[in-house]
């Protein structure tokens, strides 16, 4: 009799433990399904390392070519000043010859023409250094405040020049907008683009940097 009994009490013992653990394995599994996914890459979470820019790096040079432009007085440039453009340089490597600086340029030009400046192809000529004959500096300030009197004048050139730093998060933009007769810098800015996969494709030195680096945490299954 005591056996029977002994034996109903363990099968039923049993029977609790195995809901028990059916049901710990099904909280377990519920909270670690973002892990085994994660695990085995079969869910979102994996993403881009280098998160894109929230704007575009286009739309970041437009906004600083806009600045460029609204800081260029009629008197300091007239609508036929020809603005010659020099390559944007890395200024702490000037040998640097990498697309990302001829890219920076090419739209921050191209965002001025569409402001009605006169970009120009090709080096300046000797006559951009000088003033025409028989006017100096002084006639162009005589002019400064009269109707019409300054874009009567011939017309000074300028030039577009630029660099970059590569930092580690940024790389820090500055242009000026230099006129050639007489040195003066007639539009500054500075500004900052994220260093986005896009920007690292365009600076291989990042690239390179992007490869030297060692995993800390085993990334296969294969060894």
């Amino acid at each position: 009799m005591n056996k029977a009994a002994l034996s109903i009490l363990t099968a039923i013992l049993l029977l609790f433990l195995q809901g028990c653990g059916n049901r710990l394995w099904e909280d377990t599994k519920e909270a670690t399904t973002d892990t085994f996914n994660y695990v085995f890459d079969t869910t979102p979470t994996a993403h881009t390392f280098h998160e894109t820019a929230s704007v575009p790096i286009i739309e970041l040079n437009y906004r600083a070519a806009d600045v460029l432009y609204s800081n260029v007085a009629s008197h300091e440039l007239t609508a036929n000043s020809a603005v010659f453009v020099s390559p944007f340089t890395n200024q702490n490597d000037p040998g640097d010859k990498s697309v990302f600086g001829q890219t920076m340029t090419r739209q921050i030009a191209d965002r001025l023409v569409q402001h009605g400046v006169r970009i120009t192809e090709g080096d300046p000529n000797v006559t951009d250094f000088t003033y025409a004959t028989g006017l100096g500096a002084e006639d162009y300030k005589k002019a400064v405040g009269l109707a019409g009197s300054s874009r009567e004048l011939p017309p000074r050139s300028a030039k577009l020049v630029g660099s970059y730093v590569i930092a580690d998060q940024y790389v820090y933009m500055t242009a000026r907008v230099i006129r050639l007769v007489d040195s003066t810098v007639v539009a500054a800015h500075n500004w900052t683009l994220p260093i986005t996969d896009s920007v690292r494709q365009m600076l291989p030195q990042l690239k390179a940097r992007d490869e030297g680096m060692v995993p800390t945490v085993k990334t296969s299954f294969n060894d």
